[in-house]
């Protein structure tokens, strides 16, 4: 089965370091452009450098458009700077509701708490709002700073594949991770 409908309004969630809510491409372009200007940013990612803040409020458009994915700006508190964003999707599979999740954070602010706290409002949405069992992510293997990461927030390391990343005109490792409903009770109940 694929992909399901997410549900409508799109909370807000609020954290000690971050803010989610719900995206405003009008509001959020030049944040959003400015973060995408940097490439390293898009290193391990199928996006490119936005070319610019109309670029930017279109990407923004196309993902509050999508009725699959819940995608959320992350907000630094102390600036009300846009620093990022966090989607997250549902489906029905083996019998599981599964959560899949995905980020990018500006360079600016990594390393500083952003993600974590950003995980963490979302693991707890996922879990007790949305009743998932699993959340899923993946990276590629040469992606050492969000496999560190993904572990470092609970998720188990699941399988790999070797897939064609057209990013780097190759055939690479890509990594799956999961973490289990009871997993996040192990570490946050």
């Amino acid at each position: 089965m694929g992909r399901l409908s997410m549900p409508r309004p799109i909370p807000v969630l609020a954290g000690e370091i971050v803010t989610l809510r719900p995206i405003n491409p009008a509001l959020d372009a030049p944040d959003y452009c400015r973060m995408n200007l940097d490439p390293e940013m898009h290193t391990w990612t199928g996006n490119d450098v936005l070319p610019s803040i109309e670029a930017a409020r279109a990407e923004l458009e196309r993902f509050a458009a999508m009725d699959d994915v819940t995608t959320w700006a992350v907000v630094d508190n102390a600036s009300d700077e846009m620093a990022g964003r966090f989607f997250i999707t549902l489906e029905e599979r083996d019998r599981l509701l599964i959560s899949g999740e995905g980020n990018r954070i500006a360079k600016r602010f990594w390393r500083k708490g952003h993600n974590r706290d950003a995980r963490r409002l979302i693991f707890r949405y996922v879990f007790t709002v949305l009743g998932a069992d699993v959340i899923e992510s993946e990276a590629w293997s040469q992606n050492v700073n969000s496999i560190e990461s993904l572990k470092a927030h609970g998720f188990s390391f699941v399988s790999e594949e070797t897939a064609y990343n057209p990013k780097h005109a190759r055939a690479m490792v890509k990594r799956h991770f999961r973490m289990t409903r009871q997993q996040w009770l192990d570490l946050h109940g």
